[in-house]
C-alpha cells in the first residue's frame, strides 16, 4: 500500500520517475512533488521575472534601479562565515586582476575569476542538497577543484617576485569556500535529519532506474523472452540455465525465489526501492533502510543460486566449468542494483558542521567513530599547519628558501585531499580503502621531514623548519599512519598497492600544474623545475624518492589505461601452443 512519505508510490510510471529526475537535476530541488520547492526554485532559475513580481506586489515601477538591497536571511549557522568568505574572494580577485605587477596576466587572472566563481556557486548549491548522491559528488568534487586552485596560487606567487602576499591571500579566500563546502554539506544532512543509523544511498535515482531497467533486460535475455533467433552453432545457454534455475528453486523450496523470475514480480520488488529513493527525503530514506533490508537479502540469495547453476551443455572442448553469458549477465546486473543499497554513506561530515557538544545527543548514542575523530584531528592541525606556512611564506629569494616554500604549499595541499578521504570514508575502526589511500599523505609529510633533517650531514634538502612546525607536521603524519601502526606495508600487500598507485597520481597530476605554472611565471633562475640537474621538478624529485627509499617502487608510470585484447585467433593460436592436446581434445 501507499507510503506517508510516498503517498502515490504505486502509480508512478518511468516516465513520471524521468520527468521528476529532470525537474531535479534542472531546478536543484530534492522533492519534484513539492510545490513550494518548486515555485521557489523558478523564482530563482528566473531572477527578473522574480523581481518584476516583487516589485508589482510592492507596488512599485518596472525600473532598473533597486529600490532596496533585501536582507539575506539566515539559512545557517555558517551563513554569516559564508557572505564574508564571499565578500573576499571578490576583493582578491579584484586585486589580481587589477595588479600592476601582474599586468601581462591580466587576462589569465579574469578567467581565474570566471572559473572560480562558477565552481564555487555550483559547488554551495550542491553542497545544501547532499542528501542526494550526485549534488554529494558534484559538492566534492568543487571542493577539490578549489583546492587546486589554491594550491596552484601559492605556487605562482612564490615564483614571483612582488605578488607572492596577493596570491597566497586569494590562496586562503579558496581554501575557507573549500572548507565552507564540506561545513554546508554536513549542515545539509543535520537539517535533514540525518543521524549514524540513516542508511544513505549513495545511487542517484536515474542511475537506480537505469540499473533496474538493466536487471529486467536481462531477465528477459535468459527466459528467451527477446526476439532473437538462434545460429546453426549457438547453444540455448540462456534457456537451459532457467530451466535448471527454476528446476533448482522448486526442488528446494524457494518459491519467494521462484517469484523473483516472473518480470511483474522483481520490476514491482525493484520499483518499490526505486520510488523511495526518488523523492531524496528524510521520511523516504528511512523507509528506505528498513525496508530495504529483508527484500534485499532476497536479492542475494537469488543471486547465491545464480552463481551455482552450471549448464549442462557438452561441447568439444571445454576450459573450466561451462558457463551461460545470460545467466551470468542477469546475475551481474542484479548485483549492480543490490550494490547500491549494500553501502551506506559516511557520515563523519556532520562532525564537522556540528560542534562536538551537543553530537552525543543528537546525532546518535555512539558518538564519533574512529575514522571521523580522526577527521576533526586533520582539519585542526590543517588550521596550525597553514598558520605556520604563511608564516614561513615571509622569506626573500633564496632558492633553498623557495624550494621550502613550493614543498610546504603541497603538503598543505595533500593534507587537503587526507581530509577529503576522510569526510567519504564508512570505515568504523578507520582502516577502509580511504584510509589507507590517505596513509600515502602520511608517507609524503614524513619525507618531507626525512630529507630537511638537519641531523643527517648534509641535509638531503637545505631548509630549516622551526620546531613548531616539524611538530605539526609529525602530527599530521602520524595521525594519517596511525591505523597501520606507523609501518609501511611490506611489498606486495594490498595497502601498499593502494598507497603506490595513490603516489603515481600524485606524480602525474604534478607534471600538469607544473606546465601551467610554468606559463605563469616569470623565467626566473630557480631550480625547482630542476632539483638538482636531476630533470625532474622538486615535488616529483620527493615522490620518487618515496617510492624508492620508502617503498622499493622504482617505477613512477601508471599502468596503461587502454589495454587492447589479443584477437581470437591469437589467442586459439596462443592456446594451441601451450595444450598439445588443444586441437586433439573431444
Amino acid at each position: 500500500m501507499p507510503t506517508a512519505a510516498n503517498p502515490v508510490s504505486k502509480f508512478r510510471s518511468p516516465a513520471t520517475v524521468a520527468v521528476d529526475n529532470l525537474l531535479r537535476k534542472t531546478l536543484r530541488v530534492s522533492d519534484p512533488r513539492d510545490p513550494d520547492q518548486i515555485a521557489n526554485a523558478l523564482l530563482s532559475f528566473y531572477p527578473d521575472e522574480a523581481d518584476r513580481d516583487r516589485r508589482e506586489r510592492a507596488g512599485l515601477p518596472y525600473s532598473s534601479v533597486p529600490d532596496y538591497v533585501p536582507l539575506a536571511k539566515n539559512s545557517g549557522p555558517s551563513s554569516v562565515e559564508l557572505a564574508q568568505a564571499q565578500d573576499d574572494l571578490e576583493r582578491d580577485l579584484q586585486t589580481l586582476s587589477t595588479s600592476s605587477p601582474l599586468k601581462d596576466i591580466r587576462i589569465e587572472m579574469i578567467g581565474w575569476g570566471r572559473s572560480i566563481r562558477q565552481i564555487a556557486t555550483e559547488g554551495l548549491a550542491a553542497a545544501r542538497l547532499a542528501l542526494d548522491s550526485v549534488n554529494h559528488d558534484r559538492a566534492m568534487s568543487a571542493r577539490r577543484q578549489l583546492g587546486e586552485y589554491s594550491r596552484l596560487a601559492r605556487y605562482v606567487g612564490t615564483l614571483t617576485d612582488g605578488s607572492a602576499i596577493l596570491f597566497r591571500r586569494f590562496a586562503q579566500s579558496c581554501d575557507v569556500l573549500a572548507g565552507l563546502i564540506l561545513v554546508a554539506i554536513g549542515e545539509g544532512l543535520a537539517s535533514s535529519g540525518i543521524t549514524r543509523s540513516t542508511s544513505i544511498v549513495r545511487s542517484a535515482a536515474g542511475e537506480l532506474q537505469a540499473r533496474r531497467n538493466a536487471v529486467i533486460m536481462a531477465l528477459r535475455s535468459l527466459t528467451g523472452s527477446v526476439e532473437s533467433s538462434l545460429g546453426q552453432e549457438d547453444w540455448p545457454r540462456g534457456i537451459e540455465a532457467y530451466r535448471n534455475l527454476v528446476r533448482q528453486l522448486e526442488e528446494g523450496g524457494q518459491a519467494d525465489l521462484r517469484a523473483l523470475l516472473e518480470e511483474s514480480a522483481l520490476s514491482q520488488a525493484m520499483d518499490d526501492l526505486v520510488d523511495l529513493s526518488t523523492g531524496a527525503s528524510v521520511e523516504g530514506l528511512r523507509e528506505l533502510s528498513t525496508a530495504s533490508a529483508m527484500l534485499v537479502h532476497r536479492f542475494q540469495r537469488l543471486i547465491q543460486f545464480g552463481q551455482s547453476i552450471h549448464v549442462p551443455i557438452k561441447i568439444p572442448i571445454t576450459f573450466g566449468s561451462p558457463e551461460s553469458p545470460p545467466l551470468v549477465a542477469f546475475v551481474s546486473s542484479l548485483q549492480l542494483f543490490v550494490d547500491a543499497f549494500v553501502s551506506q554513506g559516511s557520515s563523519r561530515l556532520l562532525y564537522v558542521a556540528r560542534p562536538p557538544i551537543i553530537v552525543y545527543g543528537l546525532y546518535g548514542a555512539g558518538g564519533a567513530d574512529t575514522g571521523a575523530d580522526r577527521l576533526m584531528k586533520l582539519t585542526i592541525a590543517r588550521g596550525l599547519l597553514l598558520e605556520q606556512v604563511d608564516c614561513f611564506a615571509g622569506c626573500g629569494c633564496d632558492d633553498d628558501e623557495i624550494n621550502c616554500q613550493v614543498l610546504l604549499d603541497y603538503m598543505l595541499f595533500l593534507v587537503d585531499r587526507a581530509i577529503d578521504l576522510y569526510a567519504v570514508g564508512t570505515d568504523p575502526d578507520g582502516v577502509g580503502e580511504q584510509e589507507k589511500r590517505a596513509a600515502a599523505v602520511g608517507l609524503a609529510v614524513g619525507a618531507v621531514l626525512a630529507l630537511t633533517d638537519q641531523a643527517n650531514n648534509p641535509p638531503l634538502l637545505e631548509c630549516e623548519l622551526s620546531v613548531k612546525l616539524r611538530e605539526t607536521l609529525g602530527d599530521i603524519s602520524r595521525e594519517l599512519l596511525g591505523p597501520f601502526a606507523g609501518l609501511v606495508p611490506p611489498p606486495g600487500d594490498a595497502s601498499q598497492a593502494l598507497m603506490v598507485r595513490e603516489l603515481r597520481i600524485f606524480y602525474q597530476a604534478e607534471s600538469q600544474t607544473e606546465r601551467l605554472v610554468r606559463s605563469l611565471t616569470p623565467q626566473c633562475g630557480f631550480d625547482v623545475f630542476n632539483y638538482s640537474n636531476s630533470n625532474h621538478s622538486l615535488i616529483r624529485w620527493m615522490i620518487r624518492w618515496i617510492l624508492n627509499n620508502t617503498l622499493q617502487e622504482p617505477n613512477v608510470d601508471l599502468p596503461n589505461p587502454v589495454q587492447m585484447p589479443s584477437p581470437i585467433a591469437s589467442s586459439m593460436a596462443s592456446m594451441g601452443q601451450n595444450r598439445p592436446d588443444f586441437w586433439s581434445a573431444g
